[in-house]
């Protein structure tokens, strides 16, 4: 499964570090006692060589081999459960992140690991209700907070994700995946019902996202809507052809420039040249086509409807 709207899968937090020291202190005490014998200690040294190259069943074969040999080292038992919800062994990688939080119930990495690998299981419910559970023992968690966010939207809890999303922004002005997740998440909850001081919270929510060099075609196209809306015409335009640049294919927001460019800025050189893009790109709205026609100062107004009767559009 995947969030709506998602550009990014949930994140894995630092629960998933692949050596030793990542594990909470109450983990790493846990394991003090008994020292790993050295042969285990270089099995897990070679487990962590294969998670960093991303070869998580090597990772995980080295992993097992450290728990063989010596069964209560809980950072191989750790990484294993990491290596193994990667390769897509999941139930697996439950019973192991399991067995961890028994010894070390409140410790904030193994719960997160294991919200993590239901989430990627696809019982959203169950990751949903695993995070929230890491959020009552720490609510500053940033990716737990992203992630029950996430989880949130996709279940349709837009407000209760807003309200995780301040949160989060407040803490961390410079997590741009989060403002990108916030925008979204307030275009969601005002849905059928938006309102101006919706529309510029969305829109603020996207530039900061956007300054901080986390945005996506989607976010711009949207940005550039409420832009338009707020008839911020130039900066509608800079936003579709951003859009555009991230990806060409983009019929309607190639479509959206040029009615921008023929219409409002009467540039019709350009506002031709994103005809042809979109058109090219297999932009099939009749009734945009129409309603782009019946303005009453199109520029160049027969190459235009020439152009939209080639692909069947104009007669």
């Amino acid at each position: 499964m995947s969030g709506p709207r998602n550009r990014r899968s949930l994140v894995v937090a630092t629960a998933c570090a692949i050596v030793l020291a990542g594990l909470a202190p109450a983990l790493i005490m846990g394991c003090a006692s008994t020292r790993p014998r050295a042969i285990a200690q270089e099995w897990f040294d070679l487990g962590n060589a294969w998670l960093e190259k991303g070869d998580w069943k090597q990772a995980g074969r080295a992993y097992s081999r450290a728990l063989a040999l010596d069964p209560s080292f809980a950072g191989a038992s750790y990484n294993l459960a990491r290596a193994l919800t990667e390769a897509g062994d999941y139930d697996k990688a439950l019973q192991a992140l399991d067995a961890l939080a028994k010894r070390d119930p409140k410790n904030i990495k193994i719960l997160s690991s294991r919200a993590y690998a239901l989430y990627k299981k696809g019982d959203a419910k169950a990751a949903l209700a695993a995070y929230r559970k890491v959020l009552a023992l720490d609510d500053s968690s940033p990716d737990a907070v992203y992630n029950t966010a996430l989880l949130e939207l996709a279940a349709g809890e837009a407000s209760v994700a807003i309200a995780d999303l301040r949160r989060l922004t407040d803490a961390k002005p410079d997590d741009g995946q989060a403002f990108l997740l916030l925008g979204r998440a307030i275009d969601q909850s005002s849905a059928g019902k938006a309102s101006e001081d919706s529309d510029a919270a969305a829109l603020a929510a996207y530039e900061k996202a956007k300054t901080l060099g986390k945005t996506d075609a989607d976010a711009l196209v949207r940005m550039a809507a409420l832009y338009e809306k707020g008839k911020r015409y130039p900066e509608a335009m800079d936003a579709l052809e951003a859009a555009l640049k991230l990806d060409p294919k983009r019929a309607a927001a190639a479509f959206a420039l040029a009615r921008l460019r023929l219409v409002i800025a009467d540039d019709a050189d350009k506002g031709l040249e994103a005809l042809k893009n979109a058109l090219d790109a297999g932009f099939s709205d009749k009734d945009a086509a129409a309603a782009l026609l019946a303005e009453p100062d199109l520029p160049e107004r027969q190459k235009v409807f020439d152009l939209l009767k080639s692909k069947g559009l104009a007669e």
